[in-house]
């Protein structure tokens, strides 16, 4: 299997023309093995954690430098300051990036209200040009992906729950149908900012256990890169070592024994 990944060259970015850099000439590569690769963004509030995900989830363009992601299929997308396409197969590749490459799942929910929870897991695939008939039976079955096992056979045995609207939902429900919502295109890199800022302790550890399985399910051919300040719990509850650490206007790849530094040094 080929390595696959992305690379960040010098790249600096700042969020108003004129203002100060929140990121600063960053390069930055990570190549994704056949393993399961889950990499958190970590560090102090205000650093520019969110900006870095952003940033390689094309949802914001550097100020200067160059990002390029390649992918298992061997495609290859880079772009620079100003969303300048640098090299890539497709005309609009931040909209093919973004519908088929990538799945987003925010602490603020992209669930619609005026869809029903079926509808809205679905509503990706028509982006890609598919049709309800089709995309309502792959919606089915990615939901089951995300339920818990106490779950499946209460939403299975009953079409009220699909025929729900987010607003009926409790908070890790409707979690778990935006997760749902992000990987139902099955993307490559799933991207999440704060997934359980909002929820309490134990539906955080079920929605990370989510994401967990989502990434090992298809091993090497996964990604998930996500923001969060639970730190140490984060990387217990995933069973990882590596992060990516960001914090005056830099970012660089630690280690478990980096952060439990860090941790006792901010509390001293």
């Amino acid at each position: 299997m080929m390595t696959w990944g992305m690379t960040l060259d010098k790249v600096t970015t700042r969020w108003e023309p004129v203002g100060n850099n929140i990121l600063e000439n960053i390069t930055l590569k990570l190549a994704i093995p056949t393993t399961a690769i889950m990499l958190p963004l970590m560090g102090p509030s205000g650093q520019g954690k969110s900006t870095l995900l952003y940033l390689l989830a094309a949802l914001k363009w550097p100020s200067q430098g160059e990002i390029t992601w390649t992918f298992p299929d061997g495609k290859i997308f880079a772009w620079g300051a100003g969303g300048r396409a640098i090299q890539t197969d497709y005309s609009n590749d931040a909209v093919t990036l973004r519908r088929h490459y990538f799945g987003f799942a925010f602490q603020g929910s992209t669930l619609s209200p005026y869809l029903t929870v079926i509808e809205n897991i679905a509503y990706p695939l028509l982006l890609q040009g598919q049709d309800w008939e089709t995309a309502l039976p792959i919606a089915k079955n990615t939901l089951n992906e995300v339920l818990l096992p106490n779950e499946k056979n209460d939403i299975n045995q009953s079409a009220s729950f699909l025929n729900r609207f987010p607003a009926q939902l409790s908070g890790g429900q409707r979690q778990r149908v935006a997760l749902a919502q992000a990987i139902v295109h099955d993307p490559y890199v799933l991207f999440a900012d704060e997934p359980t800022g909002q929820l309490d302790l134990h539906t955080r550890k079920q929605v990370m256990m989510v994401l967990k399985r989502w990434v090992e399910k298809n091993r090497g051919q996964r990604c998930l890169i996500w923001v969060t300040h639970h730190h140490l719990g984060d990387l217990d509850l995933m069973g990882i070592e590596q992060l990516i650490f960001v914090d005056n206007k830099q970012c660089v790849t630690q280690n478990r024994a980096d952060l439990i530094q860090w941790i006792a040094c901010s509390q001293t």
